[in-house]
C-alpha cells in the first residue's frame, strides 16, 4: 500500500508553530473560527470564553466598523476595543473572564449574549448576536467574521475526488487503521475538529478546512483511500 503523502506532511511541517511541543492535543487551540456574515448576522455564534485568557470578535477581515455593543450580562465577562467607537474606528472586541460581580436589581445568566451593531463603507448597518459560553478549554482564541462565502460548493472536489464529511471520516479512519498516521497525531485532532464543524456548525468543507488551518490536498488524501479501498480508480 502506498503511503499518505500529504498527510504525513502536515503531521510534521504544516502544523510547526500552531503547536508547541510538549502540549497535549487536548490543550491545542484551533486559531479563529471563522463565520460568514451572512450567517452571523441571521444566527447566534457561540463565543467560548475561559479565565485568564482574552477572547476576540474581530470584523478586521470586512469593511464594516463596530458602532455600539450591548452586553447583556456585565456581572462575568468584561469588554473592550482596539479603537474607541466614537472614532468609527473600531474592528475587534476583547472579552474577558472576571470574577462574578453583584450588581443591584441587575439580573445574571449562565449564558449572555452580546450584540454588537456595524455599519460598512457604504453605511449599511448591521446587527450581530453571540452567545458567551464560559469554557474551561475553550476551541478558539477567537471569532473572525468573513465577508459572505459562497456556498454553492457544499462538498469541493479536488481533482476528480468529491470531499464529502462521510468520505473525510472514513478516510481518517482508514489512515489510522493502516497506520498512516496515529491517534494522537495532531492533524487527527484537526481533522476531527473540522468534522466537528462540520456537523454541529453547518460549515461547508471549506469554510471548516480554513477554519481549523487544514489545506484540502489533505482532505483529498483521505478520499483518495477511501476509492483505494472501494477497488476505484485513485
Amino acid at each position: 500500500m502506498r503511503p499518505l503523502p500529504a498527510l504525513t506532511l502536515v503531521s510534521t511541517a504544516l502544523l510547526i508553530g500552531l503547536v508547541s511541543p510538549g502540549l497535549s492535543v487536548q490543550a491545542q487551540t484551533s486559531a479563529y473560527q471563522v463565520v460568514d456574515r451572512n450567517r452571523a448576522t441571521t444566527s447566534a455564534v457561540q463565543v467560548q470564553v475561559a479565565p485568564g485568557r482574552a477572547t476576540s470578535v474581530s470584523f478586521s477581515q470586512t469593511d464594516e466598523t463596530i458602532a455600539y455593543i450591548l452586553l447583556a450580562d456585565a456581572s462575568q465577562v468584561v469588554y473592550s476595543t482596539d479603537a474607541e467607537l466614537e472614532t468609527r474606528r473600531a474592528k475587534t472586541i476583547f472579552l474577558r473572564v472576571i470574577q462574578p460581580l453583584r450588581f443591584p436589581g441587575a439580573t445574571t445568566t449562565p449564558v449572555t449574549n452580546l450584540m454588537v451593531q456595524t455599519v460598512d463603507a457604504r453605511g449599511q448597518n448591521r446587527l450581530y448576536t453571540f452567545d458567551i459560553i464560559h469554557s474551561s478549554n475553550p476551541r478558539y482564541v477567537g471569532v473572525q467574521i468573513l465577508p459572505a462565502i459562497a456556498r454553492s460548493q457544499a462538498y469541493p472536489t479536488v481533482g476528480n475526488l468529491n470531499l464529502t464529511l462521510d468520505n473525510i471520516q472514513t478516510g481518517l479512519s482508514i489512515a489510522i487503521l493502516r497506520g498512516y498516521t496515529s491517534i494522537d497525531d495532531p492533524v487527527v485532532a484537526k481533522v476531527r475538529q473540522l468534522l466537528e464543524l462540520m456537523r454541529t456548525e453547518n460549515m461547508t468543507v471549506s469554510e471548516a478546512a480554513h477554519s481549523v488551518e487544514v489545506p484540502l490536498e489533505v482532505l483529498a488524501s483521505l478520499a483518495r483511500l477511501v476509492r483505494e479501498e472501494r477497488g476505484l480508480p485513485v
